[in-house]
């Protein structure tokens, strides 16, 4: 009876020891930029060209840190950071009925968005007991074969699992810049949105879901506080 409920033991510490190193390693993330807001309560009767923004963020903010990830490391994924916050905007303005007519190419338009990208990142950190419970874990799996003592080495992975303690913490922020600018090119005004998310994560929850929905709920709040700002000007200035 000992030697099957010490096998039990030991498979389940191997188990929950191989699930929590898994659960370390960042998946490739497949994250698209995505604005998610109402119909706008007004719908300004002109047209706009959106020109491409530009991305000004630092580099080191979308870098992927040591045992988590980042949605937003484009330069390791090989993707543009800059088009697809341009295309999500061009969409929800579209979508929303914030302007009449919203695109990249419009003909004779009565303004022209030109945006610029100040910060820009989700990402997951693994906190510190995570990390040194992962490599402790490692050692366990190797030390098993050697001493059944060993066993105590997966005590913090089963803390981490049974105790609900989070693993990680997820985190986003952003600043977008937006001018605009009439038909002859005069600067009208120029809006900032801002947002900052944090939460802490448990081991076994999808992080590359949660940092990609977290990403853009705060790219929405940035891009709703720019959107009501152009609503008090159309209401100020009468355009």
């Amino acid at each position: 009876m000992r030697k099957v409920a010490a096998k039990f033991l030991i498979f389940s510490s191997l188990a929950i020891s191989s699930c929590t190193a898994v659960s370390y390693v960042p998946q490739i993330p497949t994250y698209t930029p995505k604005v998610n807001l109402d119909v706008s309560p007004q719908t300004i009767n002109k047209s706009v060209q959106i020109d491409p923004f530009k991305d000004a963020s630092p580099k080191e903010d979308k870098k992927t840190p040591f045992m988590g990830l980042s949605v937003t490391d484009y330069e390791l994924w090989g993707c543009e950071l800059d088009s697809g916050v341009t295309n999500a905007v061009i969409a929800d303005f579209s979508d929303s009925r914030l302007f009449n007519q919203v695109g990249r190419k419009v003909e004779n338009p009565d303004f022209i968005i030109r945006g610029e990208i100040k910060k820009f990142y989700g990402k997951s950190q693994l906190s510190t007991f995570a990390k040194v419970s992962s490599t402790v874990g490692v050692a366990g799996i190797i030390g098993i074969f050697i001493t059944p003592w060993a066993l105590l080495a997966f005590l913090p992975d089963f803390v981490l699992f049974l105790g609900g303690i989070p693993a990680s913490t997820n985190r986003s922020e952003m600043a977008i810049e937006m001018r605009l600018y009439d038909n002859e090119d005069n600067l009208i005004n120029t809006y900032t949105g801002k947002s900052i998310n944090s939460n802490p994560a448990l081991v076994y929850r999808d992080q590359t879901l949660a940092v990609s929905n977290m990403t853009n709920r705060t790219f929405s709040k940035a891009i709703m506080q720019i959107r009501d700002q152009i609503l008090a000007d159309a209401a100020r200035l009468g355009f």
